[in-house]
Formats: structure tokens, sequence, C-alpha cells
């Protein structure tokens, strides 16, 4: 009897999985994950606080001393609280192995604990926190930002695999979990300026009776390309289908526009040249379409492309002329290095399309994958020993010497973060890496990337939730830097969240500065302590 309800038991959730997978809709999905946990058992492992995945007897002591500051109004004490450290993991409450019980979530534990830290952040930030005067709240949250950090979102190349972004960008902001900063590189570059140059409902509108899977199909036949064809293949028929989903604008007004921060990195096709990360911090003038063009060039299919830029009087000439850029994927498909060092971030989300390069990683890792992980970095580190020792004793020529600078990068890159976004399709879908899609197959890879994300959903919104809360709160406050690292973001989300009252809020945030008209960041030279007393 016991072997035969195991047997259904396992038979049902098998059922429920299959069903999961074809859902349409988040929320269709969510209702199914919840009857999944009941029969799994991972909504009773998520009541109980114990585990040995994480210091769940500290998280216990933290929430109750954050709780009871927090009642009793004591601010000085809630704030010297939180300045014992605001950050992801906890006592280990990151861990991703915390998320694989459950579909819903992880432990309510680590969720209450979260919810009372954005609780405790708002407290202070709105009416409850007068005790505390403006100036010293605002450096708190000016600190606990840059300690906290940000996420970003890297999109993988793929060729045309790559509108399976299109799908991951489409549950994130209908969930409002989309990062403001973006990266992508190759196909990955075209979704980030599709996205980069949008607010979320112009974004979102996009898929409106399928409208974005009609205008990326509706002149496939005119569109040829293949290997060896990058002599033969029309340019300008290229830009010009690009171009009617990528306005012409630089990075800085596409920033200005919709608060996000896109970048795009670009490979050298000369060798001895450095690869680029376009955004509108380090190439604010450049056009987002030029850059496209230039991270979509791939070696033997397209040929090297010249980037361009708007200068003072708007009109676009070529940006640094006397050189040519290739497909960024070959020298970093994920930049999570050069996020890091411009925006503070130290959380990647990652959208890998191409099957096979990235895995996730193992939670508890055995003798096997240990030994394969050392095998692994020492074969990258023979090859690449290799390639170095082949550019520096013989006689290579440009094309040749292009070649091994982008094995070197393929080589030495990440293809995973802290949360990995994989598509359900395996190796039989690279023979569509160069095909051009009929409207069908489009529509199937966007839904695609939807139904990979889902799954996600809970571990994102958790896991972003306090970098959220501060970015909100400092948006909130309306204070700009000389430098976007110490400025809030200003997408729609978060103007429109700094305009209405947050919910769960125990006072209203009356207290906090009211709005302002903005001017430009790079005129306001005024000490932050002034700047907050202005406001």
């Amino acid at each position: 009897m016991k072997y035969q309800l195991l047997n259904r038991q396992a038979s049902l959730l098998q059922d429920l999985e299959g069903v999961m997978d074809e859902a349409d809709s988040f929320e269709e999905w969510q209702e199914l994950a919840t009857q999944y946990d009941a029969v799994s058992g991972g909504d009773q492992w998520r009541k109980t606080p114990a585990s040995q995945r994480y210091d769940h007897a500290s998280i216990t002591r933290r929430l109750r001393r954050l709780r009871r500051l927090r009642r009793a109004d004591d601010d000085r004490g809630l704030l010297f609280a939180l300045n014992e450290g605001i950050h992801g993991n906890m006592a280990g409450m990151g861990r991703a192995n915390l998320y694989q019980p459950a579909k819903c979530g992880t432990k309510h534990l680590i969720e209450d604990y979260i919810d009372e830290i954005c609780a405790a952040l708002e407290h202070l930030a709105g009416e409850g926190g007068r005790a505390i005067p403006l100036v010293e709240r605002f450096e708190f949250f000016q600190r606990a930002s840059h300690c906290y950090g940000r996420s970003a979102l890297m999109l993988s190349g793929g060729g045309t695999l790559g509108y399976f972004h299109f799908g991951v960008l489409k549950a994130l902001v209908e969930q409002q979990l989309c990062p403001v900063v973006i990266s992508g590189a190759s196909a990955g570059a075209f979704v980030a300026a599709v996205m980069g140059t949008r607010t979320d409902r112009e974004f979102l509108a996009l898929f409106e009776d399928n409208y974005l899977a009609r205008a990326m199909t509706e002149n496939r036949g005119k569109i040829k390309i293949g290997f060896g064809m990058d002599a033969q293949v029309d340019m300008p028929a290229i830009r010009r289908e690009m171009g009617r989903l990528i306005p012409d604008m630089t990075f800085l007004e596409a920033y200005e526009k919709t608060g996000r921060s896109i970048n795009i990195t670009i490979s050298p096709a000369e060798p001895k040249q450095e690869s680029r990360l376009l955004n509108h911090v380090a190439s604010p003038n450049v056009t987002i379409l030029s850059a496209v063009l230039a991270s979509s060039a791939l070696p033997g299919v397209f040929p090297p492309v010249q980037l361009e830029a708007k200068d003072d009087h708007g009109a676009v000439k070529p940006y640094l002329p006397k050189r040519r850029w290739i497909d960024g994927s070959f020298s970093q498909d994920l930049p999570a290095k050069r996020l890091a060092r411009l925006y503070g971030v130290n959380h990647f989300i990652v959208s890998q399309v191409m099957p096979g390069l990235g895995r996730e990683p193992s939670t508890r890792p055995g003798i096997y994958q240990i030994i394969s992980d050392a095998w692994v970095a020492a074969t990258k580190k023979l090859v690449r020993g290799s390639l170095d020792a082949v550019q520096r004793y013989t006689r290579v020529g440009a094309r040749t010497g292009s070649v091994l600078n982008a094995l070197n990068g393929l080589i030495d890159q990440q293809f995973t973060g802290d949360i990995n976004i994989f598509p359900g399709y395996g190796y039989s879908s690279l023979g569509k890496l160069l095909k051009v899609l009929t409207e069908e197959e489009m529509r199937e890879l966007i839904k695609a990337g939807e139904r990979g994300t889902w799954p996600k959903i809970p571990i994102i919104r958790t896991t972003t939730r306090i970098g959220r809360t501060i970015d909100k709160i400092l948006h909130h406050y309306e204070l700009e830097q000389t430098h976007w690292l110490k400025s809030s973001p200003n997408t729609e989300e978060y103007r429109s969240a700094a305009s209405a009252p947050a919910k769960g809020r125990k006072r209203a945030s009356s207290a906090a500065p009211s709005r302002s008209k903005k001017k430009p960041a790079t005129r306001d030279r005024r000490d932050p302590g002034e700047a907050v007393a202005a406001v």
C-alpha cells in the first residue's frame, strides 16, 4: 500500500510538471505550483523554520529584534540594528538550494525576515523616522545601497535563438522585477536595445496581438544570411529591419527616457585591441543601433561594423572611424566584472539561450564534479597558453589574429550567474541559429522565454526585494548626484512607486520630500548634505 501511494504521488507530480511546462500565464503556473507543493510536501517544508541549509536560529533572533524595535518606535535602535549589516546572504539565507524543495518560494522565516527589513527601511524613510535628521537618514540609505549592491540582467548571444530573451523580459516586466541594469551581446544586444529604448508600458505593448512576432518576420523573405556570405549580405537591409524596432537614439537619450542602463558588448575586429562595453556612462553619444549592428556582426556572416555617434548638433558621425567591431559574444558574452565596477552590481541574473553553455552550480558538489571542474579549468589554461604562444612567437595575419583573440575570449568566459534562466529546448535547436524564423516559430520562442522565467520568479522576487526597496526609497527622495552610482533609478516602475504610498506601511510617508522638478545631475555640485536640506 505504501509503495502504491508513493507511485501515485510520483505520477501526480510528473503530471503536474507536464502541465506547468505548458502553462499560458504566470498566474496559471503559480496555481499549478501551489498544487505541486501541496502534493510534494514543499508547502510544509516552507512552514518549518529549521533547516541545515541556513542558520535559522540567527535569522529568528534578528527578526524578533527588528520587530520589537520598529513597533516600539525606537528609531535609533532600529538604525543601529540595520547598520550592523544588510545583505542578501545573511546567515546563508541567499543560497540557491533553499529554493529547490518548493516551487513557490523558500522558507516563510526567510520571507518574513526580508519583509521586516523592508518594513524597517520604509519606517525610517517615512514619518516614523522623523526622530533622525533627514541628512543622516539619506546618508544611511546611500551607504546601504552601496554596500548591498544592485542586480543586473545579462542577456547572452545565440543567433535567432536570442529572441528567447524577449519572453524573459516580458515575464520580468509584468512582475515588476526587471533590473535597472541590463547587458546584451549579439542577439542579446538587439533584445536589450528594443527594451532599453521603451518604457515598461511601451515594451509590453509590443506583445499585444503578437505585434512583435509579426514585425520581426514579415520581411523574412528579403533577408539572406549564412556562413561565408559576409561579403554578399545586404547590410543596409539589415540596418533597416533593425531600425524598425530600435529608435534613432543614443545611449544617453535612452537612459534619460527610460531610467534603465543598457549595456552592449562589442569585440575588436583587429588584433591587439580591447573589447568594449557601450553604455550611457562610457559612450553616451554612441547610437544604439550602430552598437547593436556591431555586437551582432558574427564573423563569416556579417562584415565588421563601424560605430556611429551624434555630435552636439544631433548629426550622426563616425565614432572611432579607424576601428571596426564584431560580435560581442566573442569577448564578453556576460560582462559581470565591468557591470560590477560601473554600477555596484553584485547579483547577476543570466538568460542563457545556447544549449550546453553554462550549468546550474551544484549545491552539493560531489567528487566527480570537483574533478570535472578542475579538469575544465586546467584545460582552459592549457589551451589559452597555447593560443598566447602562437600569437607571441609566430607571425599571423590580422584575420588569424582576430580569430585567436576571439577564441581566447570565449575560453575565458563565465556563462552563468547567481540566478540562471535556461531554455527548455536542447541541441536540436542549434539548427535555428541563423535561420530566419517564421511568425509561429517566433511566438514559440518568446513563449519559451516566459515559461523558462516563471519558475525563477519566486527566487528573483525574494533575493532582489531589499535592493528594490532601497532604490525606491532613494528615488522617493529624488536626490541626484554627479555620478549615476550616487543617484536612484528612474524607471517607470520606480516613478509609479514613488507617487503612491507603500503597501503595508504603518504610517504614511508624509515626511518624505515632495516631488520637485529635476535638474541635470552635472549642474548640481552641492554637498550631499546641502542637497538633502534643500529638498
